[in-house]
């Protein structure tokens, strides 16, 4: 099966993780998303010195870990988180407690 994918990325102010979000279209017609928090340097809760020395080498080349993650099937649950998102933007908590 084919797709083609596009992706938004925001990396975190410190630039310790990066806020992702793909859009992955299939080739019959279906569209998800994947909603990610990325960072070489998650899970410090090493077991083994194998699971140490593989963190290490992801850590070294960069590869991402997703360890928070949300898939969206379709456009409707997207488009009503991106329209939710707005509508917080514009809100003023202030204005909520009078």
């Amino acid at each position: 099966m084919n797709s083609i994918s596009k992706r938004i990325t925001l990396p975190c102010d410190c630039k310790c993780c990066t806020f992702v979000i793909e859009k992955t279209v299939w080739e019959e017609g279906d569209i998800g998303y994947n909603i990610s928090i990325q960072d070489s340097r998650y899970d410090h809760n090493y077991n083994t010195v194998w699971e140490r020395i593989k963190r290490a080498v992801k850590i070294l080349f960069g590869k991402p870990i997703y360890y928070n993650d949300v898939y969206l099937d379709g456009e409707e649950t997207f488009r009503n988180l991106v329209k939710d998102m707005g509508e917080l933007a514009k809100s003023n908590p202030e204005e909520s407690k009078q």
